[in-house]
């Protein structure tokens, strides 16, 4: 998997993926490897939402502290 990706394209390569094992026409090999690229597309998103969350949290704080000062 490529580290560059943004969000939206990893989200985009696992509704593919998706899409391509509920077809039920993969061997159990194509399966097995959909599987890991899919997990390691999910935990990709995963950690991209979570940065996303603490930027969100870093700006409420500013926020907070700037209103607290009025």
């Amino acid at each position: 998997m490529k580290e560059n990706l943004t969000f939206e394209e990893a989200n985009a390569q696992l509704e593919q993926i998706v899409k391509k094992m509920e077809s039920g026409k993969l061997s159990l090999q194509e399966s097995m490897k959909y599987y890991e690229q899919a997990f390691e597309l999910l935990g990709y998103c995963y950690k991209q939402l979570d940065e996303c969350k603490g930027q969100i949290t870093d700006i409420n704080t500013r926020i907070n502290s700037l209103m607290k000062e009025d």
